[in-house]
């Protein structure tokens, strides 16, 4: 399988995915912050900060851009997370949710599908950029907000989920975001933090290849001296426990990557999920390399082309490209019940694929 097939291979789903966004029915123009009670805004339009930096949009300090390339990316993104985790939102056991809260929403997918889920409860999703769509489900709230202002988190209402995806290297102080957490959670609630390891399954595909490594290493220090540092050390369990959150549990799944797999299924998430990385490249690089490391803009360029010639290369290759994939770690955790009420379980992986059996894709446009 070359370029060519993939690229033709994903083309119809791509279309799908927009289609699928331009075709909610049962939606109304959003309420303004101000209207929702659980309003905790810290931004306004005018403070929102927008700069182009070699011909890609970016907010703040975020190093990952967030024009219409990086969007698309996201939402292809969105669906490959919804096939590992089995057309599930989340792996909390939701009952009857009141409210629910999504910081870093993006484009707002995962936002405006909790709300058709979950329709009785509030959906709020922050973001330090508005780029979510206009029209929305009507439980379903979007509003600028910096998770990491001085002010802390000042919602009224108290959160039965919040939840964060794909976050690593946005912010300078985890220890923070998960305090203001545990603070808007409701006794019983659950924080879940979904994001990528550190690559090293994916390097052990590229051992005669140590430019590949050293590549990783020079954008892994470019987000250290910006204070914002990625890979996964947020994504340890203690620090959870620290700040008082119990029933703390740590999972991982593998997304498939490249042409490797035969299950058709996999084989469809695998070339979905190499497209996400192949256009990520440029999108985790840029901005790092050129504004921490001081490369001049031919320097990155080169090394963004060799970077993703080198992914095409190995992922397309049956043989060399066998168990390809990266590492997604999942990590919860409950506020505690005042007055020591027992803890409700998480359900293990068997009594999910049971329950999702019984029950049936409720995602059946997939």
């Amino acid at each position: 399988m070359d370029e060519s097939e993939v690229l033709a291979d994903v083309e119809e789903d791509i279309e799908r995915i927009r289609n699928h966004s331009a075709a909610r029915t049962v939606f109304r123009q959003r309420r303004s912050d101000i209207d929702t009670v659980n309003s905790t805004r810290t931004l306004c339009d005018s403070d929102i900060e927008y700069i182009m930096i070699y011909g890609r949009r970016y907010c703040g300090q975020y190093y990952m851009p967030n024009d219409e390339a990086e969007q698309a990316r996201g939402q292809m993104l969105h669906g490959v997370f919804r096939d590992i985790f089995d057309y599930r939102l989340t792996s909390i056991p939701l009952h009857n949710p009141k409210n629910i809260l999504d910081i870093g929403t993006g484009t707002g997918e995962w936002a405006i599908e909790m709300g058709e889920q979950y329709p009785e409860a509030e959906v709020i999703g922050t973001d330090i950029a508005r780029i979510q769509d206009t029209a929305v489900p009507e439980n379903v709230f979007f509003q600028i907000d910096d998770a990491e202002h001085e002010d802390g988190w000042t919602f009224s209402a108290e959160f039965d989920l919040v939840h964060l995806r794909c976050m690593q290297g946005a912010f300078t102080d985890w220890q923070h975001i998960y305090s203001e957490a545990f603070k808007v959670l409701a006794p019983g609630g659950y924080l879940e933090v979904i994001d990528f390891d550190n690559h090293t399954r994916i390097l052990s595909y590229f051992r005669d290849d140590p430019d590949v490594a050293a590549w990783l290493v020079a954008v892994n220090e470019a987000s250290k001296r910006s204070g914002r540092s990625r890979g996964d050390a947020h994504l340890n369990p203690d620090l959870l426990r620290e700040i008082g959150f119990v029933d703390v549990r740590i999972s991982e799944k593998i997304i498939p990557t490249g042409a490797w797999p035969t299950d058709p299924r996999e084989r469809n998430l695998g070339k979905h999920f190499l497209l996400t990385m192949f256009h990520g490249i440029e999108a985790m690089a840029l901005r790092p390399l050129t504004e921490y490391m001081n490369w001049g803009i031919e320097e990155v360029e080169q090394s963004i082309k060799f970077m993703e010639d080198r992914l095409w290369a190995v992922a397309l290759d049956k043989e060399k490209s066998q168990g390809m994939g990266f590492i997604v770690k999942t990590l919860v955790g409950m506020k505690p019940f005042e007055g020591g009420v027992p803890e409700v379980d998480v359900p293990d992986e068997e009594s999910i694929k049971t329950l999702t059996s019984l029950s049936g894709d409720i995602y059946s446009d997939k």
